[in-house]
């Protein structure tokens, strides 16, 4: 690359190859570009070499973007179960949570919108201007292909810095359009509602977002009501509005712990609680008290733990046993579970513990019990894909498409 002597094949020296063989050839040439000897290089060969890298990156870059919206549209990540793409990237590749979800929102922009993955791949705008058109385009889909000429034209003019100012102000301009207030449907029907939260340097929260006039409110009137204002003159200062509105926040989330647990009658058949079909296909096979037929997998997923009353039928009039709500996991085992396994135990998998329910590993209808040695946290996902495995294992595999 560039005046530099000692130089080996460069990223472009696998161009015309294909599938396998184009990343070998790749891999191959990155290897030999890390291993060059820099010994005695001038600045001058160093700066030209660095920006051919950074142009070869920019491409490459590209390459990525555009394979993963294909990849993600295809629904590729759920293959081996993963919750998202964001979590399926951040588990098989060297990124965060939040590289992975910067990567899918600009894939997504781009493979919802020929025009820019072309213009990106023809080297009319960089990664930079699809990360930043990504961002504010979010929530604001509609309108990005409504203006997405203008705002390609834009982005070839300027360089991301600019475009990020011209873009911010386009988002705003819209926000102004689409958010007329109380009157406006925009402003009243919910549907623009959105909640962002971002980690930060430190791990501190940055949340950001937009209510209807109506649920805004409602919030408001929650919070102030929860934390009023304190008295003056004391020896310690008033909190602010907003630290106010922070600690009640924080009230709410705490109010309760952990995800919200089942508290219902399940109604189960013997024959369908042991994996057979009923005989009597017009009898109750498997409902939840009030709601109505479920899968059999469900009411197992949510009786690991949860209150449930337990009404074991054979056929529609004869009932077997009736148990007494119970909650099988206790909330000391839930903290000692949140302790020990920290998230979900699915590999991979990073959804909190207090998100999780209480799996039992050996299934508590087979008498499994309810201690440390048997329960892991799985979330709800998860939780249900070990069930309808279980099932699958048990029965016909068709049955239980989401188990494969």
């Amino acid at each position: 690359m560039g005046d530099h002597e000692g130089s080996e094949a460069p990223l472009g020296s696998c161009t015309g190859l294909e599938g396998g063989d184009a990343l070998a050839g790749l891999s191959a040439a990155v290897a030999a570009i890390g291993a060059t000897d820099r010994t005695g290089w001038s600045c001058a060969a160093r700066s030209t070499e660095l920006e051919e890298l950074l142009a070869a990156r920019e491409r490459l870059d590209a390459t990525v973007l555009v394979l993963t919206g294909e990849w993600e549209a295809q629904q590729g990540w759920a293959l081996d179960g993963a919750r998202s793409p964001v979590a399926w990237l951040a588990h098989h590749a060297p990124l965060t949570r939040q590289e992975a979800s910067t990567l899918v929102r600009s894939a997504r922009l781009l493979h919802g919108h020929p025009d820019t993955a072309a213009a990106l791949m023809e080297g009319e705008i960089t990664t930079s201007h699809v990360d930043l058109a990504g961002r504010a385009a979010r929530h604001r889909e509609p309108h990005y292909t409504e203006h997405e000429v203008t705002l390609l034209q834009v982005a070839r003019d300027l360089p991301p810095a600019a475009f990020r100012i011209a873009v911010q102000h386009w988002a705003h301009c819209v926000d102004a359009v689409t958010d007329p207030g109380p009157s406006g449907s925009a402003g009243a029907d919910g549907l623009g509602n959105h909640l962002d939260a971002h980690a930060t340097f430190g791990g501190v929260g940055h949340l950001e977002g937009r209510l209807d006039p109506v649920a805004f409110t409602t919030l408001v009137r929650r919070l102030d009501a929860l934390e009023p204002p304190d008295p003056t003159g004391g020896p310690v200062p008033p909190r602010s509005l907003a630290r106010r509105r922070a600690d009640a926040l924080m009230r709410l989330v705490h109010g309760d712990v952990g995800p919200a647990r089942a508290a219902v009658d399940v109604i189960v058949d013997v024959d369908t609680l042991a994996g057979r079909p009923s005989p009597d296909p017009t009898g109750v096979c498997c409902e939840l008290g009030g709601f109505g037929p479920v899968s059999p997998d469900l009411v197992r997923t949510l009786a690991c733990d949860g209150a449930i009353g337990r009404i074991l039928m054979r056929g529609k009039s004869e009932v077997l046993d009736l148990g007494r709500r119970t909650r099988l996991v206790s909330t000391a085992q839930r903290r000692m579970l949140v302790i020990r396994d920290r998230t979900c135990t699915e590999p991979g998998c990073d959804v909190p513990g207090a998100w999780c329910d209480a799996h039992h590993v050996v299934p508590w209808w087979s008498h499994g019990p309810s201690d440390a040695t048997n329960l892991r946290l799985r979330c709800r996902h998860h939780h249900l894909l070990d069930h309808l495995r279980t099932a699958r294992a048990r029965g016909d595999p068709a049955r239980y498409p989401l188990a494969s």
